[in-house]
Protein backbone atom coordinates (compact mmCIF):
# COMPACT_ATOMS: atom_id res chain seq x y z
CA UNK A 1 0.00 0.00 0.00
CA UNK A 2 1.44 3.02 -0.80
CA UNK A 3 1.66 6.88 1.07
CA UNK A 4 -1.24 8.32 -0.95
CA UNK A 5 -3.46 5.39 -0.10
CA UNK A 6 -2.97 5.45 3.38
CA UNK A 7 -3.11 9.09 3.91
CA UNK A 8 -6.66 9.04 1.79
CA UNK A 9 -8.02 6.28 4.03
CA UNK A 10 -7.35 8.27 7.24
CA UNK A 11 -9.12 10.99 5.67
CA UNK A 12 -12.42 9.17 4.79
CA UNK A 13 -12.18 7.51 8.39
CA UNK A 14 -12.20 11.17 10.03
CA UNK A 15 -15.19 12.65 7.51
CA UNK A 16 -17.21 9.31 8.56
CA UNK A 17 -16.74 10.03 12.61
CA UNK A 18 -17.73 14.02 11.82
CA UNK A 19 -20.82 12.96 10.23
CA UNK A 20 -21.59 10.09 13.07
CA UNK A 21 -20.73 12.64 15.53
CA UNK A 22 -23.40 15.12 13.79
CA UNK A 23 -25.81 12.93 13.36
CA UNK A 24 -26.28 11.74 16.88
CA UNK A 25 -27.86 14.55 19.50
CA UNK A 26 -26.27 15.39 22.46
CA UNK A 27 -27.62 15.81 25.86
CA UNK A 28 -27.57 19.60 25.25
CA UNK A 29 -29.21 19.61 21.83
CA UNK A 30 -32.45 17.98 23.76
CA UNK A 31 -32.36 20.21 26.50
CA UNK A 32 -32.52 23.36 24.00
CA UNK A 33 -35.45 20.97 22.00
CA UNK A 34 -37.39 20.59 25.00
CA UNK A 35 -36.83 24.06 25.93
CA UNK A 36 -38.74 25.59 22.51
CA UNK A 37 -41.45 23.07 22.62
CA UNK A 38 -42.45 24.11 26.24
CA UNK A 39 -42.08 27.76 25.44
CA UNK A 40 -44.73 26.49 22.35
CA UNK A 41 -46.80 25.28 24.48
CA UNK A 42 -47.13 28.06 27.16
CA UNK A 43 -47.75 31.02 24.62
CA UNK A 44 -50.36 28.54 23.07
CA UNK A 45 -52.53 28.67 26.19
CA UNK A 46 -51.44 31.91 27.39
CA UNK A 47 -54.57 34.09 27.82
CA UNK A 48 -52.76 37.37 27.14
CA UNK A 49 -51.40 35.57 23.53
CA UNK A 50 -52.39 37.91 20.85
CA UNK A 51 -52.15 34.96 18.38
CA UNK A 52 -54.43 32.74 20.50
CA UNK A 53 -56.66 35.50 22.18
CA UNK A 54 -60.25 35.46 21.70
CA UNK A 55 -61.80 38.11 19.10
CA UNK A 56 -63.37 40.66 20.23
CA UNK A 57 -67.29 40.35 19.21
CA UNK A 58 -66.83 36.70 18.41
CA UNK A 59 -69.42 36.13 21.15
CA UNK A 60 -71.64 38.48 23.69
CA UNK A 61 -71.24 38.34 26.64
CA UNK A 62 -73.85 38.13 29.50
CA UNK A 63 -74.26 42.09 29.94
CA UNK A 64 -74.88 42.00 26.23
CA UNK A 65 -77.60 39.70 26.60
CA UNK A 66 -79.45 40.93 29.25
CA UNK A 67 -79.19 44.50 27.90
CA UNK A 68 -80.97 43.15 24.63
CA UNK A 69 -83.59 41.23 26.62
CA UNK A 70 -84.66 44.36 28.36
CA UNK A 71 -85.08 46.27 24.96
CA UNK A 72 -87.11 43.27 23.19
CA UNK A 73 -89.19 43.18 26.36
CA UNK A 74 -89.59 47.11 26.60
CA UNK A 75 -90.48 47.24 23.14
CA UNK A 76 -93.12 44.75 23.37
CA UNK A 77 -95.20 46.62 26.92
CA UNK A 78 -95.17 48.96 24.34
CA UNK A 79 -96.59 47.14 21.42
CA UNK A 80 -99.13 46.35 23.78
CA UNK A 81 -100.05 49.42 25.82
CA UNK A 82 -103.20 50.43 25.68
CA UNK A 83 -102.12 53.94 25.73
CA UNK A 84 -99.72 54.11 23.61
CA UNK A 85 -100.27 56.40 21.03
CA UNK A 86 -98.21 54.68 18.24
CA UNK A 87 -101.09 51.71 18.28
CA UNK A 88 -104.25 53.43 20.01
CA UNK A 89 -105.18 55.19 16.61
CA UNK A 90 -104.16 52.92 14.90
CA UNK A 91 -106.57 51.12 12.20
CA UNK A 92 -108.39 47.67 12.86
CA UNK A 93 -107.28 45.28 9.67
CA UNK A 94 -109.63 42.35 9.33
CA UNK A 95 -109.16 39.83 6.55
CA UNK A 96 -111.82 40.45 3.89
CA UNK A 97 -113.56 36.72 4.35
CA UNK A 98 -116.61 37.13 2.41
CA UNK A 99 -120.29 36.58 4.28
CA UNK A 100 -122.02 33.06 3.37
CA UNK A 101 -125.23 33.18 1.66
CA UNK A 102 -128.36 32.20 4.16
CA UNK A 103 -128.97 28.61 3.97
CA UNK A 104 -132.78 29.27 3.31
CA UNK A 105 -134.05 27.24 5.64
CA UNK A 106 -136.71 28.01 8.58
CA UNK A 107 -134.86 27.36 11.51
CA UNK A 108 -137.89 27.97 13.84
CA UNK A 109 -140.30 26.05 11.10
CA UNK A 110 -137.91 23.24 11.83
CA UNK A 111 -137.18 23.28 15.22
CA UNK A 112 -141.64 23.42 15.73
CA UNK A 113 -141.65 20.41 13.72
CA UNK A 114 -139.39 18.61 15.49
CA UNK A 115 -141.15 19.60 19.01
CA UNK A 116 -144.75 18.16 17.38
CA UNK A 117 -142.91 15.64 16.21
CA UNK A 118 -141.59 14.38 19.77
CA UNK A 119 -144.95 14.99 21.18
CA UNK A 120 -146.37 12.43 19.03
CA UNK A 121 -143.76 9.98 19.96
CA UNK A 122 -144.63 10.16 23.67
CA UNK A 123 -147.52 7.91 23.03
CA UNK A 124 -146.76 6.36 19.47
CA UNK A 125 -144.99 6.46 16.39
CA UNK A 126 -146.52 7.32 13.08
CA UNK A 127 -144.38 5.67 9.92
CA UNK A 128 -144.55 6.41 5.99
CA UNK A 129 -142.56 4.02 4.62
CA UNK A 130 -141.32 5.54 0.81
CA UNK A 131 -139.01 5.74 -1.76
CA UNK A 132 -137.08 7.64 -4.30
CA UNK A 133 -139.46 5.08 -7.01
CA UNK A 134 -142.60 6.33 -5.91
CA UNK A 135 -143.97 9.36 -8.34
CA UNK A 136 -142.94 12.61 -7.50
CA UNK A 137 -146.32 14.18 -6.96
CA UNK A 138 -147.34 11.37 -4.35
CA UNK A 139 -143.72 11.43 -2.74
CA UNK A 140 -144.38 15.61 -1.92
CA UNK A 141 -147.80 14.69 -0.75
CA UNK A 142 -146.45 12.13 1.68
CA UNK A 143 -143.80 14.43 2.68
CA UNK A 144 -145.64 17.31 3.46
CA UNK A 145 -148.31 15.70 5.25
CA UNK A 146 -145.67 13.96 7.66
CA UNK A 147 -144.32 17.34 8.20
CA UNK A 148 -147.93 18.88 9.51
CA UNK A 149 -148.29 15.92 11.96
CA UNK A 150 -145.03 15.18 12.66
CA UNK A 151 -144.90 11.45 11.22
CA UNK A 152 -141.27 9.71 9.74
CA UNK A 153 -140.69 9.52 6.49
CA UNK A 154 -138.89 6.32 6.26
CA UNK A 155 -136.37 5.27 2.83
CA UNK A 156 -134.63 1.89 2.67
CA UNK A 157 -131.82 3.23 1.28
CA UNK A 158 -129.89 6.04 -0.39
CA UNK A 159 -130.64 7.40 -3.84
CA UNK A 160 -127.91 5.98 -5.36
CA UNK A 161 -125.97 4.76 -2.72
CA UNK A 162 -125.33 8.36 -2.20
CA UNK A 163 -125.91 11.01 0.74
CA UNK A 164 -125.63 13.97 -1.53
CA UNK A 165 -128.25 12.45 -4.08
CA UNK A 166 -130.68 11.83 -1.19
CA UNK A 167 -130.15 15.22 0.31
CA UNK A 168 -130.62 17.04 -3.10
CA UNK A 169 -133.66 14.95 -4.34
CA UNK A 170 -135.33 15.30 -0.80
CA UNK A 171 -134.40 19.55 -1.43
CA UNK A 172 -136.40 18.77 -4.99
CA UNK A 173 -139.62 18.34 -3.21
CA UNK A 174 -139.87 21.63 -2.09
CA UNK A 175 -140.30 20.68 1.66
CA UNK A 176 -138.66 21.04 4.77
CA UNK A 177 -136.72 16.97 4.89
CA UNK A 178 -135.88 17.13 8.62
CA UNK A 179 -138.64 14.17 9.49
CA UNK A 180 -136.91 12.23 6.19
CA UNK A 181 -135.18 8.70 7.91
CA UNK A 182 -133.12 5.89 5.86
CA UNK A 183 -133.67 3.12 8.43
CA UNK A 184 -133.52 -0.08 6.40
CA UNK A 185 -134.08 -2.21 9.68
CA UNK A 186 -137.34 -1.08 10.02
CA UNK A 187 -138.81 -2.15 6.77
CA UNK A 188 -137.91 -5.25 7.94
CA UNK A 189 -139.46 -4.75 11.72
CA UNK A 190 -142.65 -3.98 10.37
CA UNK A 191 -142.68 -6.42 7.53
CA UNK A 192 -143.25 -3.53 4.96
CA UNK A 193 -142.90 -4.79 1.47
CA UNK A 194 -144.57 -2.21 -0.62
CA UNK A 195 -144.34 1.71 -0.70
CA UNK A 196 -146.42 3.49 0.28
CA UNK A 197 -146.82 1.80 3.74
CA UNK A 198 -148.41 3.78 6.65
CA UNK A 199 -147.96 2.13 9.72
CA UNK A 200 -148.87 3.70 13.59
CA UNK A 201 -147.01 1.89 15.99
CA UNK A 202 -147.57 1.91 20.21
CA UNK A 203 -144.48 3.82 21.18
CA UNK A 204 -144.25 2.20 24.71
CA UNK A 205 -144.33 -1.16 23.28
CA UNK A 206 -141.55 -0.20 20.43
CA UNK A 207 -138.70 -2.51 21.74
CA UNK A 208 -140.56 -5.70 21.92
CA UNK A 209 -139.90 -7.59 18.81
CA UNK A 210 -140.13 -11.57 18.29
CA UNK A 211 -137.10 -13.92 17.26
CA UNK A 212 -136.62 -12.61 13.97
CA UNK A 213 -136.34 -9.00 15.00
CA UNK A 214 -140.13 -7.74 14.14
CA UNK A 215 -142.47 -6.13 16.22
CA UNK A 216 -145.44 -8.09 17.75
CA UNK A 217 -148.82 -7.78 15.55
CA UNK A 218 -150.65 -6.61 18.54
CA UNK A 219 -148.20 -3.80 19.08
CA UNK A 220 -148.71 -1.90 15.66
CA UNK A 221 -150.77 -1.60 12.36
CA UNK A 222 -150.37 -0.88 8.52
CA UNK A 223 -151.87 -0.03 5.40
CA UNK A 224 -150.48 -0.29 1.86
CA UNK A 225 -150.97 1.67 -0.96
CA UNK A 226 -151.12 5.44 -2.56
CA UNK A 227 -153.48 7.24 -0.23
CA UNK A 228 -153.65 10.08 1.73
CA UNK A 229 -152.58 10.39 5.03
CA UNK A 230 -156.07 10.99 6.56
CA UNK A 231 -157.28 8.23 4.33
CA UNK A 232 -155.55 5.81 5.88
CA UNK A 233 -155.72 6.70 9.50
CA UNK A 234 -159.48 6.18 9.17
CA UNK A 235 -158.68 2.64 7.79
CA UNK A 236 -156.16 1.83 10.92
CA UNK A 237 -159.43 2.56 12.83
CA UNK A 238 -161.91 0.24 11.22
CA UNK A 239 -158.48 -2.36 11.26
CA UNK A 240 -157.47 -1.53 15.19
CA UNK A 241 -160.60 0.46 17.35
CA UNK A 242 -157.84 0.44 20.02
CA UNK A 243 -156.03 3.15 17.90
CA UNK A 244 -159.00 5.09 17.87
CA UNK A 245 -157.75 8.09 20.20
CA UNK A 246 -154.62 8.42 18.50
CA UNK A 247 -156.38 8.37 15.04
CA UNK A 248 -158.43 11.24 16.37
CA UNK A 249 -155.41 13.43 17.23
CA UNK A 250 -153.74 12.67 13.99
CA UNK A 251 -157.21 13.48 11.85
CA UNK A 252 -157.76 16.83 13.83
CA UNK A 253 -154.12 18.04 13.10
CA UNK A 254 -154.39 16.90 9.57
CA UNK A 255 -157.73 18.33 8.99
CA UNK A 256 -157.51 21.61 10.66
CA UNK A 257 -155.10 22.77 8.45
CA UNK A 258 -156.70 22.08 5.42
Amino acid sequence: MNKKTVIGLMLLAAFARESVAQSTPTASHLDQERQRIELERKQMFNPNNPASKAKTGAMPNSADIDREMRRVDRERKQMFDPNNPATKNAANVFPNVPTPERAGIDIEALAKQYEQKAQARKMDDLMIFASFTMPVESLKRIVSQANRVGASVVLRGFKNNSLKDTALAIQELGEQGGNVLVNPNAFTKYKVNAVPTMVLAKAATIDQVDNEGCALPDNFVAVAGDVSLDYALDEIVRRAPQFEAVVSRYLRQIRGNQ
